[in-house]
């Protein structure tokens, strides 16, 4: 054997030998984390990891992600309130436009409602309630719901605080969304467009749907704009706190469990806590009562990292509960309901109010 033939004879030894250890030492494509997890969410089974965790908390930190990472949340603050402020969007159908809008561009479809209020005392009725919903569909009880909900009023003197509740609300949808991911029940992302004195327009929007609510499982609302949360008011429903908690685990170290249990008559879940819906209403903490600075001053001011924060906990909330095999709690019945306003004194509150006559008629609160 000649040595050209000889040495060409080793180089191709050398090469098939080493061929298997080369190929075996390539990376392979590294696999979309999140697969497992919606290969089991389809299968509506738990994707519990080897170390128990549930589904909620592997998704959790995904949702985390993408609320505190890039997003549009700001420019959507800040376009929204310098609109609302300059006069450009008027209520209710520019706002009502507007949220249509930045609910898709988050990746949900989305629809405008006109909902009727009666007003006590009155032949008509008030013109139509104006909300903006937006629905991700549960993959295993889709006509079971949770609601995360706000005010959208163009017209409050508080544009920015109003303006970061709304945001918020869609900003939470596109964060789950972004994941890919259903939970076991619908979540529902509603903003309620418009004057809502005494409320009218969270009660427009349950009277029309109270058909539906021995399927709502709870009504989640923030209002605090871009202010240190710190907990939940629970309304009076002590029940319901163990569930919540559970549904906040993955959260636990955040330290927004400082719940407490009281109620307004003049929040937008008032209603809700009158059909007998669990309802969570987020806790500002307690602050300095200041005054509300000028429009530009209060815009320099916005923490978004704070806001970013805040819709974390929203997200994370709402998942929580969606997902949870259980409801945090029951819907109460009118007998349980009257009792709880009682013991609160809301029915005394509902009276200086000129609320009580509609609750004893029917009118507005859970049905006989």
């Amino acid at each position: 054997m000649s040595l050209v033939r000889f040495s060409l004879s080793l180089l191709a030894a050398i090469l098939l030998a080493s061929a298997s250890p080369v190929a075996a030492q390539l990376s392979p494509v590294d696999p979309d984390p999140l697969a497992r997890i919606r290969d089991a969410a389809k299968s509506n089974v738990l994707a519990c990891s080897a170390t128990g965790e549930t589904l909620c908390e592997q998704v959790a930190p995904k949702i985390i992600a993408n609320a505190q990472g890039d997003s549009p949340i700001a420019e959507n603050v800040r376009r929204l309130a310098g609109e609302i402020h300059s006069a450009n969007i008027s209520w209710p159908a520019d706002a009502v436009t507007w949220a249509l809008a930045a609910f898709r561009a988050a990746g949900l479809e989305a629809h405008a409602e006109e909902n009727i209020a009666p007003l006590a005392g009155e032949a008509g009725s008030r013109p139509a309630q104006k909300t903006v919903v937006a629905e991700l569909r549960g993959r295993e009880k889709p006509d079971e719901w949770v609601l995360l909900g706000a005010r959208l009023d163009p017209q409050d003197f508080d544009t920015v605080n109003i303006s970061c509740n709304a945001a918020l609300v869609i900003e939470a949808a596109r964060d789950i969304q972004l994941t890919g991911i259903h939970p076991r029940r619908s979540i529902r992302f509603v903003l309620f467009i418009g004057l809502d004195k005494n409320m009218l327009g969270s009660w427009a929007y349950v009277r029309a749907h109270r058909n539906e609510l021995d399927r709502a499982r709870a009504a989640i609302f923030f209002l605090g704009g871009a202010h240190r949360m710190t907990g939940y008011m629970l309304g009076g429903r002590r029940d319901i706190e163990a569930g919540l908690r559970e549904a906040m685990k993955p959260i636990e170290s955040w330290g927004v469990g400082n719940n407490a249990f009281g109620a307004s008559i003049s929040e937008s879940d008032f209603d809700f806590l009158l059909e007998g819906v669990p309802t969570a209403v987020a806790n500002e903490g307690v602050r300095s009562p200041r005054p509300v600075p000028i429009f530009s001053e209060a815009l320099d001011q916005l923490d978004i990292q704070e806001l970013k924060r805040n819709t974390a906990i929203a997200a994370v909330t709402v998942f929580g509960i969606a997902e949870r095999a259980e409801a945090i709690g029951p819907r109460q019945s009118r007998a349980e309901i009257e009792a709880l306003l009682k013991t609160m004194d809301l029915d005394e509150q509902m009276k200086l109010a000129g609320l009580w006559p509609l609750w004893q008629s029917g009118e507005r609160g859970r049905l006989p």
